[in-house]
């Protein structure tokens, strides 16, 4: 599946860049332009939602936001585990669609055979029963909800202010930050075109968002539009998430108009790149990718069941899926009509369906799938799953007030689960030469837009981080660019010296700048190799190279 391409895209290129390495650059640092790094897990499930609970997880979101905080919680095997590290933020996105069922068949209203099956085939021992009696009823609830003598409406309700509730008991204004949230889970044929919805404050619509009301993007967008309202103090974010198993369906809505769009590009201005079921950044082997993209790849479901590889034309689709793809397309999109609706800034979460928020060190990890994978020999039967991903935000204070709008501003990185510290920005100062100086109207930070301006010299940047408990290896930078209608990519590496390794600060001038092109830059930071959570049968250890990639920064002629 692998290709030359990038290896030719960097050859041809190379001569466009000129790179140095800072010698002495400083620890990043929080008081350059007022901002904190702060650390977050903004896509965790918790028994509220109808799946977690089948695989037999019983943690609420109290415990949730308790073990984020940094407190023990204990495992349904009667183990503990608790973070070394704890989290400055986090939002629980329980799927909204079964919010009534589950309330229904836990909560109150009469008993079904429904909700007795429920009962009894929910304690997570069977992966049989979560697949015959769950995944088929899991987004279609009519088998209960549509009898006269149960109120699925007030169930719902009911569950969606019990996670308000929670939100608000747990939120620390300047300690701890806790979103109000939930999942929109549309999942056609078994992939997923899902989104999180994260709210900024309390004031959110009397119904959650969800995919049996809203069945389409598109009726999502407009629902947040007319039921979201800044009068009333709500302000949102939809995140998609795993992209990498919609065979493309995460970046498509052919019904959606040009005001939908507007839409999209107002709701949707992050994405995430990693969490516990791959990684979405690049598609092995595709025309936008590098030999780093073969990183922790799943299938979508439907090609990973067929029972045979995929197919050449199936390779090209489940391209489509990736956020490199996304970001080229955007880049078409803002050229042809005016709106770019995949301005993504990158994020990453754990999407643990185990009620552990940041649980992502990969020697201590417990798996995901509650009682299905809390056991070792468990675990290796999803061996292609990890422990997810860690969301980086430079914000004025820890409040949900500055870290969402850091979140809307794209001031955001990811990581796979490392907590490496970085930062990106474009200068137009020829003459800067390395990350110490102090944020100037010259810099443009990571999730920015620049335009066409007087006297263009060619674009500096900088990509400045700071390793956690192990070496950084490389640092990459990626530039997309939209020349005569197609998408050219260019990626120039800086291989990492040793007194780089814990600090790194890389300059790249960008020389072959062209002003009339649309364009659009953002870094990848690798660690050096370390095990993975899984060993082989023999023993030996697998070897994984994790990784941070900062918000892209645009530019526009």
């Amino acid at each position: 599946m692998l290709t030359n391409h990038a290896i030719e895209k960097r050859a041809r290129y190379l001569a466009l860049f000129i790179m140095t390495l800072a010698s002495s650059p400083a620890i990043i640092a929080a008081d350059r332009d007022e901002k904190a790094l702060y650390w977050g897990d903004l896509h965790v499930h918790t028994s509220y939602s109808m799946d977690a609970f089948a695989m037999g997880e019983r943690m609420t979101p109290a415990d949730a936001y308790r073990f984020a905080q940094g407190e023990a919680v204990a495992l349904s095997d009667g183990s503990e585990q608790k973070l070394a590290r704890p989290l400055d933020f986090v939002a629980l996105t329980d799927h909204a669609e079964t919010f009534g069922l589950m309330s229904v068949c836990q909560h109150s209203g009469p008993q079904s055979d429904y909700c007795e099956g429920f009962a009894a085939a929910s304690d997570g021992s069977s992966f049989d029963s979560f697949r015959d009696f769950f995944l088929p009823a899991l987004f279609r609830n009519e088998s209960v909800c549509n009898r006269d003598d149960v109120d699925c409406d007030a169930g719902h309700r009911e569950a969606w202010q019990r996670v308000i509730d929670n939100a608000e008991h747990a939120n620390k204004p300047g300690e701890f930050t806790a979103f109000v949230a939930n999942e929109w889970s549309l999942s056609p044929g078994n992939l997923h075109w899902h989104r999180n919805i994260i709210y900024r404050t309390a004031s959110v619509p009397a119904r959650a968002i969800n995919s049996i009301d809203e069945p389409n993007a598109v009726a999502m967008w407009r629902a947040l539009d007319e039921r979201c309202l800044a009068s009333e103090g709500c302000d949102v974010l939809a995140i998609p998430h795993n992209s990498n198993l919609s065979l493309g369906g995460s970046f498509s809505e052919p019904e959606a108009s040009t005001d939908d769009l507007l839409l999209r590009n107002r709701f949707e201005k992050l994405i995430e790149i990693h969490q516990h079921k791959g990684a979405s950044e690049c598609y092995p082997g595709s025309p936008l990718s590098d030999e780093a993209c073969d990183f922790e790849i799943r299938l979508p479901i439907p090609i990973e069941h067929q029972g045979s590889p995929p197919s050449n034309e199936q390779h090209e689709q489940i391209a489509t899926g990736y956020v490199r793809q996304a970001l080229g397309k955007g880049l078409r999109e803002q050229a042809s009509r005016g709106i770019n609706p995949f301005r993504y800034g990158i994020m990453a979460s754990t999407d643990t369906h185990s009620a552990r928020p940041g649980d992502v060190e990969e020697a201590t990890w417990r798996g995901a799938s509650g009682r299905f994978d809390v056991r070792p020999e468990r675990m290796r039967l999803l061996n292609t799953n990890n422990p997810g991903g860690l969301t980086g935000v430079w914000a004025e204070n820890n409040t949900r007030d500055r870290i969402f709008a850091a979140l809307k501003r794209r001031e955001v990185f990811a990581t796979s689960g490392p907590r490496i510290a970085l930062r990106f920005h474009l200068s137009w100062d020829e003459d800067a030469n390395d990350c110490r100086q102090k944020s100037s109207a010259g810099q443009t930070v990571m999730g920015s837009t620049v335009s066409a301006r007087d006297n263009l010299s060619s674009p500096v940047l900088y990509v400045e981080a700071l390793k956690d408990n192990s070496p950084l290896a490389r640092v990459d930078l990626i530039k997309l660019a939209l020349v005569d209608g197609e998408i050219e990519q260019t990626i120039t590496s800086v291989d990492l010296d040793r007194r780089q390794r814990n600090h790194a600060c890389v300059r790249v001038e960008d020389a072959g700048f062209d002003s009339s092109t649309p364009a659009l830059w953002y870094a990848r930071v690798l660690q050096s190799p370390t095990p993975r959570w899984r060993t082989e049968d023999d023993g030996s250890s697998l070897q994984i190279q994790e990784r941070a990639w900062s918000s892209p920064i645009w530019y526009e002629p």
